[in-house]
């Protein structure tokens, strides 16, 4: 496995400084951990074994799955209680050990994100989705996301939470789940979504997680 990268410890160093802020308010912390892996039945025997070392730095796992494109990709998403201690597990020599011999083949992709919006509880046992991508505004993007509520809910998504990035708050996470992976490639490809993502001043080409 690959050093955390200096892009991430800069990023870390960044989401610390807005810490305090954010703590202060009621809003949620979160985080995502990504990588690769040689075997999963292997990597979650020790992922299990080190959620002592989690509880311990306030991260309080959600879910734990799986690409749906590559199994060996998994993504990893809990809730935060504390940046500074998260920051400080993320980056121990004693969790860069555990997953190297884990199995972890690859750098971590780590994000911190802060709630905007709370929609309802995750089903961990459905398909997730993330669907991430940069606006020009969040308030102008939250309005034209929120009148196209029929249109996720016809192609059978449901919304659990809208999530800013802590390191940029342009960047936008809806993460929800599936009822079905036909309904949302073709809703992924609807004009109708196409128009209101340019309408709500999006501008970025939107990365996309099926999680399984």
């Amino acid at each position: 496995m690959r050093n955390i990268t200096k892009s991430t410890l800069f990023t870390v160093i960044f989401i610390l400084a807005v810490a305090v802020h954010a703590q202060q308010s009621d809003t949620k912390l979160y985080i995502s951990i990504s990588h690769e892996i040689e075997d999963y039945e292997s990597w979650k025997v020790g992922f299990d074994k080190h959620i002592s070392a989690r509880q311990a730095a306030g991260i309080s796992d959600i879910f734990v799955k799986r690409d749906i494109n590559n199994t060996n990709s998994i993504t990893f998403f809990a809730e935060v209680s504390s940046l500074e201690k998260a920051n400080a597990f993320i980056t121990s020599p004693d969790l860069k050990e555990a997953m190297a011999k884990a199995g972890v083949t690859s750098a971590p992709e780590i994000v911190f994100y802060k709630t905007a919006t709370e929609i309802q509880a995750i089903n961990t046992s459905d398909l997730v989705t993330t669907i991430t991508h940069s606006v020009e505004d969040y308030s102008k993007w939250k309005d034209v996301y929120d009148s196209a509520s029929e249109l996720r809910e016809s192609a059978g998504i449901t919304d659990h939470l809208l999530l800013r990035s802590l390191s940029d708050e342009n960047v936008v996470t809806v993460l929800g789940s599936l009822s079905s992976t036909v309904s949302f490639i073709e809703f992924m490809a609807n004009p109708e979504l196409k128009e209101a993502m340019k309408n709500g001043g999006v501008t970025s080409r939107a990365a996309i997680k099926v999680l399984l």
